[in-house]
């Protein structure tokens, strides 16, 4: 979460000049969202003691830290770069942000999505004569109708993911048969 919140969360570094105490609605939210969200500073995080300063007002001189991207705490170890660099017609600097890839990740199977076009297809709608099998299962060793809801919900899953992948598959056969029958052709 980036932007100018108005309000420096550190007046001993982010602030100079002006009333040096902050508004405390302001400041209670942000700490709020940040206790909540479990997220950070990333450039106090990164320059901890560093005074920083992304608004500036020349009569009365007062420089002020407003601007912030707060991230999730789990996430600072993959900020490559973060600086405050001058903006174009404004009296504010810009907070830069760079992230690294994390390309290196072991990443599961992500989640999977219902194929709505599976609903037209005559084979996969008989699953609702399964939803009776797997119901009749699930009563007989289960006992909680929330335990119950999850396993129809499995299988339900299981039967689409097996269907599909069935469908695929004899695409695929379609597919290279006809191109075996086209190179003949030619």
């Amino acid at each position: 979460m980036g932007g100018d919140f108005n309000c420096p969360l550190n007046t001993l570094l982010d602030k100079k000049g002006g009333i040096m105490i902050p508004r405390k609605s302001v400041f209670a939210s942000i700490e709020c969202i940040q206790s909540e969200l479990d997220l950070v500073d990333i450039w106090r995080v990164k320059y901890p003691s560093t005074k920083s300063y992304m608004w500036i007002q020349k009569s009365p001189n007062i420089f002020c830290g407003l601007d912030y991207w707060l991230i999730s705490n789990n996430l600072h170890e993959l900020v490559k770069f973060v600086d405050i660099i001058p903006a174009i017609k404004t009296d504010y600097a810009a907070i830069t942000l760079d992230l690294q890839n994390s390309d290196n990740e072991i990443k599961g199977p992500g989640f999977w999505k219902r194929n709505c076009a599976l609903l037209e297809d005559d084979d996969y709608i008989n699953v609702t004569l399964k939803i009776a099998i797997w119901l009749a299962q699930g009563r007989k060793d289960l006992f909680d109708d929330r335990i119950i809801w999850v396993w129809l919900k499995y299988n339900i899953r299981a039967h689409a993911k097996q269907h599909f992948k069935r469908r695929a598959r004899e695409r695929s056969e379609k597919e290279n048969h006809l191109e075996e029958e086209y190179a003949r052709a030619k």
